[in-house]
């Protein structure tokens, strides 16, 4: 399924960055009065995109004048992202969330906000509505660039604010602002959304289509986090191997590796995660010839038995994956390989899990 990204106009960022200013006047007068700043706190639940995702949060509460702390008590906005990948994780957000109803009854001002890809349901969203009546603000992942203005609405409204709109083709938003955690470590999106449809994933149905950022923007990215010192920069995508596909640029992420390796520096570059569908005998040349990407693959085959990638939806057999495998150690020298798997598949049988064992 090849869908074209809407790239989000510099009127619209504009527009939010006026709005991330009004806020900003609006905690200075805080600041004024109360001798500190407003507290903001992140939790993070999920998988590397949406530590990603946080940090740009971050970087747009910090711009908007907020003090970024991990002490909920203290705080004055607090905002969950979270995830919908495990039922595990949506139960511990659900928890969480009842949880703070205690410190939104001490403070009425505390701003309470979820977002990322467990809102993007439908059902949850209605979920909250109903059961959660203290939860102010709740944006899926679509909306995540349009934050400054669902936190101004009910700053200065004081009214529950939802978007989960939801967008076929997605978009893409430059240029927002990105409080990273650490001096060390980076991540660095290089797309969003996912076309594989797994028969057990909900990825593609909260994260939308794939959607890749353009190269030249990653390259600046990337060699402003080299100038500040990065080195150890991960790149991110729900698949990497399908980088480039909807741009019609005659780039795939084999060359997007060998353009962020000829930049000047010293540094490690990573990725992940990728589809053994779509890793290709050129993607592991690239990798044995470019000297500063990491000699590790994360290449998840999930079952050792073609029934059940079948019913996985996976598109690739068993024999293809090893073959890929053993050519990857025969490129790569001190090649590390780490992989996902899932057992207890629904209508997985002895044998076929066997096939997995064996294949391990």
């Amino acid at each position: 399924m090849k869908t074209k990204a809407r790239i989000v106009s510099a009127q619209e960022l504009a527009c939010q960055n006026g709005y991330i200013d009004e806020i900003r006047a609006l905690n200075e007068e805080f600041l004024s009065l109360n001798g500190r700043r407003r507290r903001a706190v992140i939790d993070t639940y999920g998988c590397q995109q949406n530590v990603a995702d946080s940090e740009k949060i971050a970087g747009m509460l910090e711009k908007m004048g907020y003090e970024i702390t991990s002490d909920q008590k203290g705080a004055d906005l607090i905002l969950l992202n979270t995830c919908a990948v495990r039922e595990h994780a949506e139960l511990r957000v659900l928890g969480n969330v009842g949880a703070l109803s205690h410190l939104k009854r001490k403070n009425p001002g505390l701003v309470l906000a979820m977002c990322g890809c467990m809102v993007q349901q439908e059902h949850i969203k209605e979920k909250i509505r109903r059961s959660y009546p203290y939860v102010d603000i709740v944006f899926g992942t679509h909306a995540l660039w349009r934050f400054p203005q669902l936190l101004r609405e009910k700053l200065l409204h004081s009214k529950r604010v939802f978007d989960i709109s939801g967008d076929e083709a997605g978009e893409i938003a430059e240029d927002i602002p990105i409080r990273r955690d650490g001096k060390v470590k980076a991540w660095l999106s290089i797309m969003y959304g996912c076309n594989n449809f797994c028969s057990y994933c909900i990825v593609p149905y909260v994260r939308g289509r794939e959607r890749s950022r353009a190269p030249e923007k990653i390259e600046e990215e990337f060699r402003a986090l080299v100038r500040e010192g990065y080195k150890d920069i991960m790149l991110l995508g729900q698949n990497v191997n399908s980088y480039g596909k909807d741009l019609d640029a005659g780039i795939d992420f084999s060359d997007l590796l060998r353009r962020l390796n000829d930049v000047p520096g010293e540094f490690v570059i990573r990725f992940m995660t990728s589809h053994p569908k779509d890793a290709t005998k050129k993607l592991i040349d690239t990798i044995a010839e470019c000297a500063k990407v990491e000699r590790h693959l994360h290449l998840p085959f999930q079952s050792g038995s073609d029934t059940i990638l079948r019913r996985m939806n996976r598109v690739y057999t068993r024999e293809q994956y090893l073959a890929l495998v053993a050519y990857a150690k025969e490129k790569i020298d001190g090649l590390v390989l780490t992989s996902d798997v899932i057992v207890g598949f629904p209508n997985e049988r002895a044998e076929d899990f066997e096939d997995t064992m064996t294949l391990v």
